[in-house]
Order: C-alpha cells, then structure tokens, then sequence
C-alpha cells in the first residue's frame, strides 16, 4: 500500500481502521478515508506505471497518463489537509497559544507550570506551522502543475508528481500525530514479548520480535533499552521487556498488543512448526502523573533483592543488584536486573510496574465496557493480530486491516519496517 496512507507500525491505523480508534469527535472525517484510500492505490498504480515496480527505469507515458496522475495528487492532499483542519479547532489552538505566553510569564512564582505550558506551547506552535506549511507547498505545486499542463512539459509533471507524492506523505504523517491527542499518547512505551510455551521454536520468535521492535524504534530515532530478559534453554528468550523511549513512542506502538502467530520449518529440528508470542505495550508513567490513575502504596509493594544473572561487570556478577516488586492487591510483579546499581534497578522495576497496574486497569476497564453491551470487542487484548508465514513461502498479514506483503518485503518487516 502507498505508505503515505499508513505512517503507524505495520497495520496499526490505516485509513480503514483509524475511525475505530480516533477522531471520535470530528465525523466529518469518516465519510473522506475510504475515497482518500481509492485515490492513494490509484497514486501508487499511476507512480509504478511511470517508474517501474522497482523504480529501476522510466517508461515512456502519454500526457494525458500524467495530468491524470497530478490532478489525482492533489486530490489527495486536498483531502489529507481538510482531515487535518476538520481534526483540530485552529482557531481555538492560537487561544491556548495567548493563554500560554501568559503563564510563560510565571517562571518565577510558578516554575512547574510554566514549564509545561512551554511544552504545550511548542506543541500548538507546531500544528500550527505545520498546517501553514503543506498549504503553502500545496499551492505552490498547484501552480507549477497548472504551468506543466500548459507547456505539456512531461518532465515536469513527473518532478511536481514526486514532490506531491512527498508531500502527502508528510501531511499524512501529521494527521497521524494529530490522531494521538491524549496526553499519554506522547510517552515512552514498555512493550512485553513472551513467548506463549517453553519451546525453543516459540523463544526464537520472541528474539525475532524484539529485534523487529527494537530496529523499527532506532528508525524512529527512539532509545531502546532492555528493562528484563529470561532467556530460552537453548535459543532466543522467554520474556523480554523493552524501554522504548521517545515523543509518542507509546501511541506509536500501543496498537502492537496482541498474539504474533508464526510459521516457519525449524531451523533446529527441519520441522514445520506453528508458534505463538504475545505483546503487550503500556506507557512509561514515570514522569507524567497528570495521566496517571495508579498509586504506588509502599504497604502495598514488596521489594526484593537478588543477584544479577546477566554479565556486566564484576559489581553485576557479586552485588545483589537485581530487583524485583510484586503489587501485593493484584499480584502483578515487575523486575529489573540489567543496570549496575540496585537504584537504577529499582526505579526501573517500580516504572514498570506503574506501567503493568494502568495496562492492567485499561484492560478491565475495557471488558467493562464490553459487558455492559452484552457483547466482547472484535479484537481483545489477547486476540492474534499477526500472522507471519516464512515456509513453505514468504507472507505476512495484519489480521485487523488485511494489510499483506510477501516475498523480499517479510524480511523488511522484520528488519523493523511496519510503516506499511
């Protein structure tokens, strides 16, 4: 699919999906995704009729072929830049702009305060420059297409078309952060790989899975940690915990929840075999308890010492640096022995933690919900969202969107690319 139309990970908000998910107060767009889908696949087959599949050579194209594509472009743009302005109140964002050079003014009195009304500044500037900008860009290119038409100048219109085609893409992605409105939605993430039996085949794709995240947040420019790790007896790991750190990290990968189904011929034994891993990801609570519903009651934690199993140092390998908390009330537990010093184990584990109590408090609140309408969501927090088939032939496909690729383009899904 063209990838301006889906900028999230691999099949976590398409232009079929994202209604389920956001927009929720802005109709008006539902009714433009399923056409701005149409055009984006008339787009992409209009650019693979000019360039070739692989973009390797340029075929010859009538004029008629290429008005036709740029005037698809800019309707397409047009579309993703009305979504954008139907999606956000700009006339009440420069109000919130006046209200916050206000309280800017309070860094003396009030340094707390003044300091999250810079970031939220910021933010509104952003959007706002931001929507400025593609309609600028737009215009601009609406101009020169209306010169190429004119001049039946086809190199031209192939340039206008590129550049429309980046365009979109950067609007597309736009609209996306504009979809993660919640303030959570801008935390760092902890994702949660297990693997759903002991078996090496089911551990091995574990280890694949976080490689996959762990390279899809460095293209991200995202910091990656490894918070907790118990490895496989004889390959890959049972349980991983990753720190995803960055700005909308966890409403990025929130929609990564769910069972990883993997086929494949063993590499260990030369047999087909079926395994399962399922993810969890919930934010990093650590320094936003404005969003926080969790309350860490010492009475109510119990914290533990132990060593560390994994190398690093002779303070690693003597000191009894790992930790680990169990939430006593729900029975929930977090550990963390990858850093040097207990401290920084410690304030680990306990953000981790956090982050498992409002995971867990989401999931109840949603079965909650779906009791209440005598019916289960269509996808449940545990429900397989994934499937990746590596033999007898090479397919991967999003049980949510439908979304699919095959050949070459698994193994770039699992190199980290689900921008889709």
């Amino acid at each position: 699919m063209y990838s301006a139309l889906k900028t999230l990970p691999y099949g976590a908000i398409s232009s079929r999906s994202v209604a389920f998910t956001t927009f929720a107060t802005s109709p008006g767009v539902f009714a433009t995704r399923s056409a701005t889908l149409a055009y984006g696949i008339r787009l992409k087959s209009l650019s693979h009729r000019r360039y070739g599949s692989t973009g390797a050579t340029k075929p010859t194209q009538s004029n008629e072929e290429a008005t036709l594509g740029l005037q698809d472009a800019i309707v397409v743009v047009e579309r993703t830049l009305k979504d954008i302005q139907e999606c956000v109140d700009f006339d009440r964002v420069s109000q919130e702009i006046r209200a916050a050079q206000t309280v800017l003014e309070l860094w003396i009195t009030n340094p707390t305060g003044a300091a999250k009304a810079q970031s939220r500044l910021s933010d509104l500037q952003y959007q706002l420059a931001t929507r400025g900008r593609i309609r600028s860009s737009l215009d601009r290119l609406i101009e020169l297409s209306a010169l190429a038409d004119k001049a039946a100048d086809i190199d031209l219109q192939s340039a206008v078309l590129l550049d429309l085609q980046g365009l979109l893409r950067s609007a597309h992605e736009h609209l996306i952060s504009l979809c993660l409105s919640r303030t959570i939605d801008q935390n760092s993430a902890y994702v949660d790989i297990r693997a759903e039996s002991g078996e090496t085949e089911a551990c091995d794709w574990a280890a694949m899975l976080a490689r996959m995240y762990t390279k899809w947040a460095h293209s991200r420019s995202y910091a990656v940690k490894t918070v907790e790790e118990t490895p496989g007896d004889v390959a890959g790991t049972r349980a991983t915990t990753l720190l995803i750190e960055g700005r909308y990290a966890y409403g990025y990968a929130q929609y990564e929840s769910g069972i990883h189904h993997l086929i494949r011929i063993s590499p260990f034994d030369g047999a087909l075999h079926t395994s399962d891993t399922s993810v969890r990801v919930s934010p990093c609570l650590e320094d936003d308890s404005s969003v926080s519903r969790v309350e860490l009651k010492p009475t109510d934690l119990q914290i533990t010492t132990m060593r560390s199993q994994v190398a690093g140092g002779q303070l690693v390998d003597k000191a009894e640096s790992a930790v680990r908390v169990v939430h006593i009330p729900t029975g929930i537990t977090a550990s963390c022995q990858q850093e040097h010093s207990e401290h920084q184990n410690r304030v680990l584990a306990l953000s981790l933690l956090k982050a498992r109590l409002y995971d867990a408090e989401l999931q109840k609140e949603g079965q909650g919900a779906a009791g209440t309408h005598d019916t289960y969501p269509k996808h449940s927090w545990d429900s397989q969202i994934r499937t990746c088939i590596l033999q007898p032939y090479r397919f991967v496909r999003d049980l949510r969107t439908g979304y699919e690729v095959v050949s070459s383009a698994v193994q770039d899904v699992l190199d980290g690319d689900l921008n889709g």
